[in-house]
């Protein structure tokens, strides 16, 4: 009896992998890996399988298609760290479900891919992969100036404030709030230009600009009150908030006698009043006059 071509032993073999009742393949396998940290960070990278019975032959672990660390249970040791710049490997935190890199900076950022192999017969092999950022905060928070610098705004006139976000890598996205509103877009009463980005060769990083034009209405004074915010952020794992407080500068009504003392003014009109009413009956509508000026003096008072 002639024996089975390799190639066909190996599909049957893959068949009852898949169909078989009591299937023994590597099923669930699941990667993760956090999609932002911070420069400086250790993190862990995890790989969960589920091989069903069968022996583990090797998990290697890839950044950008790179491979980075090994771990093989047949071979003594166990693990291997290859040497790529900027990782450093955990070895005593690594196994097979995991890998720890200490330390990681911005340029680790890129795709991580996790490679799990079942032993003989079958070495049925998958892969899944992931993408981490690696994040430089900025040192220091943001920064607003709002022109005119009065505190006080007729309601009207066009307010400009400007945010300022330190330098980071990648910038920061800033954000406008109008009275704890977000500003989410132009329109008749405010614009905002377009993020303005400056780089720092020396440090490689990228702080960013952000400019807030405000013509003001009644609407956006409460109780008197306008409050202007920007929030820089980086994703989830960095935000800070700056804002100002403007104040409605309503127009004063002037003083009806003037800016001599409120007790004279009255003593005046009382002593206009009693001469006249000692000489002739004053008319109906002079009286009146003057009772109103001397009622407003007193409430002046």
């Amino acid at each position: 009896m002639s024996k089975l071509p390799m190639n066909v032993i190996f599909f049957a073999a893959v068949l009852v992998c898949f169909f078989g009742r009591e299937a023994l393949c590597l099923k669930a396998m699941r990667i993760r890996v956090p999609s932002v940290v911070k420069s400086g960070d250790t993190v862990t990278l995890s790989c969960e399988y589920d091989l069903e019975q069968v022996a583990l032959y090797s998990v290697k672990w890839y950044r950008n298609d790179e491979e980075f660390y090994r771990f093989v249970p047949k071979e003594s040791p166990p693990y291997r760290a290859f040497a790529l710049p900027h990782i450093n490997v955990d070895t005593s935190k690594s196994g097979p479900t995991e890998v720890t890199l200490r330390g990681v900076r911005k340029e680790l950022s890129g795709d991580y891919k996790c490679e799990v192999s079942a032993d003989a017969p079958l070495f049925h092999t998958d892969i899944k992969g992931a993408h981490m950022i690696v994040v430089d905060l900025p040192i220091g928070d943001p920064v607003m100036s709002i022109e005119p610098s009065a505190a006080k705004v007729e309601i009207g006139k066009k307010i400009t404030a400007r945010c300022y976000a330190p330098a980071s890598d990648p910038p920061a996205n800033i954000t406008w709030f109008i009275n704890d509103d977000q500003v989410a877009s132009n329109n008749s009463a405010t614009k905002i230009s377009r993020l303005e980005v400056e780089i720092d060769q020396d440090l490689d990083l990228k702080s960013s600009k952000s400019k807030l034009d405000l013509t003001t209405t009644r609407s956006h004074f409460v109780h008197g009150l306008l409050t202007i915010k920007c929030r820089a952020s980086i994703f989830s794992i960095w935000q800070q908030t700056v804002g100002t407080n403007v104040r409605e500068d309503s127009p004063q009504l002037a003083s009806v006698l003037g800016s001599t003392s409120s007790q004279s003014h009255t003593d005046q009109v009382i002593e206009i009043i009693s001469s006249n009413s000692s000489s002739h009956q004053l008319p109906t509508k002079n009286a009146s006059f003057f009772f109103s000026v001397l009622t407003i003096v007193v409430l002046m008072r």
